[in-house]
């Protein structure tokens, strides 16, 4: 098998930590009453995008909230938050990889990428903008 036809065939694992309020709603339409559920979905859309720039998601169970200190997921804080988890897979390795780093362009993909602030984050951020190291964190899972 050539490197590339293993490189096509393999699925690599990842996860994001977030202090932004990612929470998969499938509140699709602008629908009176339902603004938090369709912001919340805009920001998971968000994500699924930001990755799709460079592969094809797939993933099986949505984002998980939990309370915890943001500094033990590589983000900004020190004091309980919310926390959200969003394990996903690509079809193909490295592809996120640049000298030596998994999460590099994943990194430099979500930098200054906005998102909707003022939903059931516990910590805010001005301007509303991802920051990897801040409010968004990278980790491969071998």
């Amino acid at each position: 098998m050539s490197s590339l036809s293993a490189q096509l065939n393999s699925h690599m694992r990842y996860k994001i930590y977030t202090l932004v309020d990612i929470t998969r709603t499938g509140q699709y339409r602008n629908e009176s009453g339902r603004e938090l559920a369709r912001h919340q979905q805009q920001n998971f859309d968000t994500v699924q995008q930001t990755i799709g720039m460079r592969a094809n998601l797939n993933y099986t169970s949505p984002p998980v909230v939990k309370i915890d200190t943001p500094i033990k997921y590589g983000l900004d804080g020190e004091e309980l938050a919310n926390i959200w988890m969003f394990e996903w897979e690509v079809d193909r390795e490295e592809l996120f990889s640049h000298n030596g780093d998994d999460v590099y362009r994943l990194r430099e993909d979500f930098e200054l990428v906005p998102y909707i602030s003022g939903l059931t984050e516990t910590v805010k951020y001005e301007p509303a903008i991802f920051r990897p190291g801040v409010n968004i964190s990278f980790e491969i899972i071998r």
